[in-house]
Order: structure tokens, then sequence, then C-alpha cells
């Protein structure tokens, strides 16, 4: 719905720094996270024909990370602008993710790792104030701080994470990896919804989740 704000979840269950080790530890949890995946694996839609295959998630998260990156430094550098957004569903089918090779997934991986490399350093040199004075406005939540940019994208990998495991299991490849995040920001935001007439445009759930278009882009 154009025009129309809600509030963004209090998602105050954990420290920064446990916001910080999750948003740094991503890239190596993805990686674990895939290990012993082969091809057709990662190409099944096993939770249904509709529904995304961990290849899409893959290149979701680091189309997700590409805007993040843009948004971190946007609420750093220019305090109370407009963030950019996107719709994860379309660019997902109309860069025909489904259709990338190995090659480009591996691409994608290091490219995520990456852009989590350098942003990281934005959030760890920022000081107390910081946290609230650096931020923007965003089309459905009106003004994120930096604070809710780090929950967002730490939970947003910690999110997919959890969703390729599921995955695994369905086809019959299970694996334990131990969450960092065990209360997820986008239930809240989920309960929320629920509660709600307004309709979110973006934020980070694959088809089979939420339908939420991406945030800080998703997030």
């Amino acid at each position: 719905m154009q025009g129309t704000t809600v509030a963004f979840p209090k998602y105050d269950f954990y420290s920064t720094d446990e916001l910080l080790k999750a948003y740094s530890a991503g890239p190596v949890r993805l990686a674990e996270a895939l290990c012993g995946l082969t091809d057709e694996d990662i190409r099944a839609r096993a939770s249904g024909p509709q529904k995304w295959s961990i290849q899409e998630i893959i290149f979701h998260l680091t189309d997700s990370e590409v805007l993040g990156a843009f948004q971190v430094r946007q609420a750093c550098a220019e305090p109370g602008t407009m963030l950019p957004i996107y719709n994860p569903d379309i660019w997902t089918r109309e860069l025909a993710h489904q259709r990338e090779d190995a090659g480009a997934r591996g691409v994608s991986l290091t490219l995520f790792a990456l852009l989590r490399r350098s942003t990281e350093p934005l959030f760890v040199r920022a000081q107390e104030a910081d946290w609230v004075r650096c931020g923007g406005k965003h089309p459905q939540f009106g003004l994120l701080t930096l604070r809710n940019l780090l929950e967002l994208y730490a939970d947003h990998s910690e999110l997919h994470i959890e969703e390729i495991l599921n995955l695994r299991q369905i086809v019959g490849k299970p694996l334990q990896v131990h969450p960092l995040l065990p209360v997820r920001l986008f239930e809240k935001m989920e309960t929320e919804r629920e509660s709600s007439t307004v309709e979110f445009d973006l934020l980070q759930r694959g088809p089979d989740e939420l339908s939420f278009p991406d945030p800080p882009g998703g997030k």
C-alpha cells in the first residue's frame, strides 16, 4: 500500500555484539549449510513448484546484500534520506537465478561474503550515538536507524540459512547448524502483519514464506 508505514518491530532480544557476530558469520555459516549438496539438490524445488530452490535463495541473499551494503553506507553518509528498496520475487524471476550455472553461483557466494566483509567495519566503528543518529527513511517502516539495519541483515542471513537447512531435510541430507539468533525478526513482522490491514511491499522472504518483498531490501 503506497504511502503507508508501519513501525519496525522491536528486536532487542540481542545485544549489538551478538548481532554483529551473526552478521559477520553469515557467509561462513551459509557455506556450511551448503556443504555436501549436489547441483541437483541445490536446484530442487523441494518445497513445491512455486517455492524457491536453494539456488534461488543463494542469489537472493546476494541481491539483498547488494542493496543492504548501499543502504548502510547511505545511512551513515546521508542520514535521513530515502533508502532504496526492491522486490525480491521479481528480481529472482526476471534475473533468472534458477538458470545460472555453478560458476555463477560461486561468484554470487563470493560477492555475498565480500559485501559483508566490506560493510562490517561501518558497524564496528559506529559510536553509541551513531546507532540512532544514522539511518534513513524506509517506504514501509518510516525511519530506520543503523541499529535497525544491522538487525535486519543479521537476521536475514540466519533466516535463509534456516530455510536451507529445512530444504536439506526434505532432500534427505539433514545437517545441524546451531542458530545464532533463534528469535526471528520476521516472525515478529508476520505477527504484526496479521494484525494489520497494511500490505508490505517489501521484506525479505522467499515466495515459500511470507511474500514480503525485500528490504533494506528486503530484510
